[in-house]
């Protein structure tokens, strides 16, 4: 299966969709016959001088840069929805490598189920911190997102900005710098740390004192086990209502989600005594599989991880039964 066919997999392209910055690469075009809505922070005649400016951008890319129809941030996207009087009527939601930016994500998902109509779906692409530059630093965790929620934040905070520098990383391959690594079969030796601990920590003082204008990070980091314990996790505390369809295995550098908001208006309750025993096989997979533990237990049957979300077994239908209202 290709990688956009993953990122399409339960998506229903006979409705109206959105698709979340998808800069010069789009996933789904207008001029095929789709009916998608584009976000971004930034409107057309930005992107596309943005991509002028950009040597590694051909020219000829430039003009795949679709109009953007919703202007603003993404962790608002409920309001943009809103604003556009289509709350409620979207069929799908695809983001690609735009998650992990987001300085609000519970705010973002919160709004991406309001904008979904019921049954609708969100997928999105996301990097295994793993497998790319943030291979040294540590997942996130549900604190972090409960913080960035309730204060709302607005851009990523100075800590997510010194993390992402005392803590990243590059890649080298033969010599070149690379995005990042396949997890299946690349060494993670390759991972060198940036050398730049000072500087990271002056400018923090700097952006403790005065936060100055938006500078994009990683906000979130996370792998397939991490980031469904962040998400059953907020549901159990009623701040998202998603149904987990499938959460896949990484393939390459990234993995791949897919949210849905149920059809059903009550949401069906799940026992205390079945949340904790996923809780429980979550937090041993994450505690198992950080850093480099995936590279060393490349063998299936050495790698402990719990089954996750498979659309087509009993044990999914159960999981995906848990529904909580939002606040």
């Amino acid at each position: 299966m290709s990688r956009t066919d993953q990122i399409l997999k339960y998506a229903d392209l006979s409705q109206k969709g959105i698709e979340v910055a998808p800069y010069f690469n789009p996933t789904l075009r207008k001029s095929a016959g789709h009916d998608i809505l584009i976000l971004d922070v930034f409107d057309t005649d930005r992107l596309r001088r943005n991509a002028a400016r950009d040597a590694l951008i051909p020219d000829a890319r430039i003009l795949e840069i679709e109009e953007v129809d919703l202007v603003g941030d993404a962790s608002k996207i409920g309001e943009l929805v809103q604003g556009a009087d289509v709350d409620g009527q979207i069929g799908f939601i695809i983001s690609s490598h735009n998650f992990e930016h987001l300085p609000n994500p519970v705010l973002f998902l919160q709004g991406a189920y309001a904008a979904l109509k019921p049954g609708g779906v969100l997928s999105m692409a996301v990097p295994d911190c793993r497998a790319c530059f943030d291979f040294f630093r540590m997942p996130t965790r549900l604190a972090d997102w409960l913080a960035a929620f309730h204060e709302n934040r607005q851009q990523p905070s100075a800590e997510a900005l010194f993390d992402g520098k005392a803590m990243g990383s590059v890649y080298m391959a033969q010599g070149n710098v690379q995005p990042g690594c396949n997890i299946a079969t690349d060494d993670p030796a390759g991972f060198l740390p940036h050398q730049v601990l000072n500087a990271a920590y002056d400018t923090y003082l700097r952006d403790k004192k005065e936060p100055g204008e938006y500078r994009d990070a990683h906000c979130s980091v996370f792998f397939p086990e991490s980031l469904e314990l962040l998400l059953i996790d907020l549901r159990k505390l009623g701040l998202i209502g998603f149904d987990i369809v499938e959460i896949s295995e990484t393939a390459g550098l990234e993995f791949y989600v897919h949210l849905r908001k149920p059809d059903a208006a009550t949401p069906v309750p799940e026992s205390d005594a079945a949340f904790y025993e996923r809780r429980q096989e979550l937090l041993r997979s994450v505690t198992e599989n950080l850093g480099a533990a995936p590279y060393r237990n490349r063998s299936a049957d050495k790698r402990k991880q719990p089954k996750r979300p498979s659309p087509n077994t009993e044990t999914a239908k159960r999981r995906r039964s848990w529904v909580f209202w939002k606040n």
